[in-house]
């Protein structure tokens, strides 16, 4: 893993997230890459996206801003950390992401907390390890 110098790792609050982001730590065990925890709210799910008030958007950002915070805490001190958040569809998100850092590498979990699961992979999982970039790694 040389000259990995953005390491982009796509969280919820979910067991297998987290594991990602041990792995990621491992990977950048001497903090030369900077790491993007990206968190994003799948608000498009929501069949009422449409009507959503702009104070339920504000909590739904406040408890993503939670979730960023609470993993930032998991990493060590002095390893260089990016948090974004962002609203929509995770696949297409974390893909947009992807390509705005330049990513060196994806670490992700192999499913997270949505609401349909894949059979093998979560769709969002899958989703990014057909159309990105980068190297990506699957955390199960």
């Amino acid at each position: 893993m040389d000259n990995v110098k953005r390491i982009l790792v796509p969280i919820d609050s979910s067991e297998i997230a987290e594991r990602a982001m041990q792995q990621a730590i491992k990977i950048n065990r001497f903090n030369e890459a900077e790491v993007h925890i990206l968190y994003v709210a799948d608000i498009n799910k929501l069949a009422i996206n449409a009507y959503l008030s702009g104070n339920v958007l504000i909590e739904i950002e406040k408890a993503g801003q939670r979730i960023l915070n609470a993993a930032k805490e998991l990493f060590p001190e002095g390893m260089k950390i990016v948090c974004a958040y962002r609203t929509g569809d995770p696949a297409e998100a974390i893909r947009d992401y992807e390509k705005e850092i330049s990513a060196d590498l994806i670490v992700m979990g192999s499913r997270g907390l949505g609401l349909v699961r894949g059979v093998l992979l979560g769709s969002v999982s899958k989703y990014v390890l057909e159309h990105a970039e980068c190297p990506v790694l699957i955390v199960k």
